[in-house]
């Protein structure tokens, strides 16, 4: 393998199998680099797209990495805790390991979009997942 991994936003296929069952409503989901992709060790970048009207990423957590994203398009809800805080494009995000976290597009009528990243794990497994049992609004 290379020592540098190098990719095109347009030539990354969305993680097939990510449903609503999981958590994963109205949006599609880019891994960019991860173990898989690149040999990343400690760290996983990616996209995620929220279509406009109902789109989320339910409340959830990962207990084996922290999350960072930046809004890059749109505005919504990060969810964070048991909070709500508004967001738009420009905005950054951190949660820290283990904190319940998401996502809420609240446009009708415009996609959101995040380039968002885990620390400390390589892959979904590493950084474990886990959906609220009861989604909070």
């Amino acid at each position: 393998m290379s020592e540098t991994y190098h990719v095109h936003l347009d030539s990354v296929d969305a993680v097939p199998g990510l449903g609503p069952d999981q958590g994963w409503v109205g949006m599609t989901v880019q891994f960019l680099i991860d173990n898989a992709k690149a040999g990343s060790r400690h760290f996983v970048f990616g996209r995620a797209r929220f279509a406009p009207g109902p789109s989320e990423h339910q409340w959830h957590r990962h207990k084996g990495a922290e999350e960072f994203a930046l809004i890059t398009k749109g505005e919504g809800i990060a969810l964070d805790g048991d909070n709500e805080i508004p967001v738009k494009a420009g905005d950054v995000i951190f949660h820290r390991q283990g904190a319940w976290h998401g996502f809420r597009n609240t446009s009708a009528t415009e996609e959101a979009e995040m380039i968002w990243g885990w620390a400390g794990a390589s892959s979904k497994e590493e950084a474990g997942y886990e959906l609220r049992d009861t989604p909070r609004s």
